[in-house]
């Protein structure tokens, strides 16, 4: 069989259509020719534009040696992949047809550079004999340049991920750990061997678990991002740590769910103080209660005939404070405030507390300062509560007609509005030294004509509606 040439293919092909010359012409990217001994047959024009050389200069590179050739065009860094890489192909292209693309920077004429791609592929004659190669070279070097960024950006994202003492974590729909940085491994004790493709509920109690499991499926169904406060994870030794976690879902090209991403951020210690500052503050309060309680038995050891009246005036105080609305905190403060709300009557004669009939005026006077004595008492202590204020307006009416003077409707606090409608049922329902007890009816009646005057309108209304609806009872 007569050995065929390139040159000789070429001129068959030459008398076929020129619409191939017209194409290569055209086409941005560069198209090159070799004879199986790589020597350069063809260089299309398009060769000019991107690296500067005309097909005769390229052909005349190449005259002394093919390694000389591609030393001219090919970058000192590049040079040598890429010569590797042409041999690799030049083997492979004798069993296959095509080639892996070659990536190489390339050296213009001018002395610039470009980022090139070069794929290639064997060139056949009729009778199969493989009698060149066709390559092509492509400028990349927007396409580098943004991977390079891109590369350099992930590295810069990973260093600050790996940098922070948060947690990082991606996992898949199933659970499983696909991504995390070493905060996570710290946190957790695992080594990133036993993490990669854990199941992530193996680092929660169970009833951690299950929170995971519902906060997740509300991500995957809403889209929405959620966070998991103070939620147990159990460590590798068994341990117990509490954890916050944010987290969002992670979506492919198309916008499917694929996953979820999350921060996670140990707050044991936050927790643990925080419970230590509510155990103390508890500790104080209950401390205060029983101050409080102390001078509320103080008033009625002196004052037998009034023994329990705080402590029944405190029990109307609280009920009528919890229906109309106010705080837990300010509804104890009321209550506490009811207590010793008579303290200042350590000052006032036994005999006048005791004494079995009318006060004359004087004695009135005397009794009338309690108010005052109590408030200066109790003003000193620092109480989470106003309760130095409460017991000072506890007598005052919204006419200013009560005591002390002065204080009036613009003066009264809530709590104080509060004590002077239970003080006035509850001494008016019980026995006194100076008189029998007048009984409910009249105590109702009382706060009834005078709401909206002396009392509060809406305390008299709850109040009102302790006793007639609800059953309150005094115990």
């Amino acid at each position: 069989m007569r050995k065929v040439s390139l040159k000789d293919t070429i001129n068959d092909l030459s008398k076929q259509s020129d619409l191939y010359r017209i194409i290569a012409r055209k086409v941005k990217d560069t198209i090159t020719v070799w004879d199986m001994e790589f020597n350069l047959i063809y260089a299309s024009p398009s060769l000019e534009a991107m690296l500067g050389y005309r097909e005769e200069e390229l052909k005349s590179l190449f005259n002394k040696s093919v390694a000389s050739g591609f030393e001219c065009i090919v970058a000192p860094e590049s040079i040598d992949t890429f010569l590797q890489d042409i041999g690799k192909g030049l083997r492979k292209l004798r069993e296959v047809e095509h080639n892996e693309a070659v990536e190489a920077r390339m050296i213009r004429k001018d002395g610039s550079t470009v980022w090139t791609e070069t794929s290639s592929s064997s060139l056949m004659n009729d009778d199969g004999q493989r009698v060149g190669i066709l390559s092509i070279t492509r400028d990349i070097s927007n396409r580098k340049h943004t991977r390079d960024i891109l590369k350099k950006n992930e590295e810069r994202y990973r260093n600050i991920l790996e940098s922070i003492d948060d947690g990082y974590l991606e996992f898949d729909l199933a659970g499983k750990f696909t991504f995390f940085n070493e905060a996570l491994c710290r946190m957790t004790g695992f080594s990133r061997e036993e993490l990669m493709g854990m199941s992530s509920s193996k680092c929660a109690s169970p009833e951690t678990a299950e929170k995971l499991r519902t906060t997740f499926n509300k991500i995957y169904a809403t889209g929405e991002d959620a966070r998991i406060k103070e939620y147990e994870i159990v460590r590798k030794d068994g341990s117990m740590r509490i954890n916050d976690l944010s987290a969002s879902i992670m979506v492919d090209a198309s916008g499917s769910p694929v996953g979820f991403r999350g921060v996670v951020r140990d707050v044991t210690e936050h927790v643990n103080k925080e419970q230590e500052l509510k155990d103390s503050y508890a500790s104080v309060q209950r401390m205060l209660e029983e101050t409080v309680r102390t001078l509320a038995f103080t008033v009625e050891v002196r004052d037998p005939y009034t023994a329990g009246h705080q402590r029944r005036v405190a029990q109307l105080a609280e009920a009528i404070s919890e229906r109309i609305g106010l705080t837990p905190q300010e509804i104890m403060g009321i209550k506490m405030a009811a207590l010793i709300h008579d303290v200042g009557k350590v000052q006032i004669p036994g005999e006048i507390l005791s004494k079995p009939g009318p006060i004359n005026s004087n004695e009135m006077d005397l009794v009338r300062t309690h108010p005052e004595v109590g408030s200066n008492i109790l003003k000193e202590i620092q109480f989470p509560w106003p309760i130095s204020d409460i017991i000072l307006q506890h007598h005052g009416r919204l006419d200013g007609s009560g005591y002390p003077k002065g204080v009036d409707d613009s003066d009264m606090s809530i709590g104080a509005r509060i004590i002077a409608v239970a003080d006035v049922v509850e001494a008016m329902v019980s026995h006194r030294p100076y008189r029998s007890a007048l009984g409910m009816a009249k105590a109702i009646e009382e706060i009834s004509n005078n709401k909206g005057t002396l009392y509060d309108e809406k305390v008299v209304d709850v109040c009102l509606s302790l006793f007639n609806e609800e059953g309150f009872a005094f115990s």
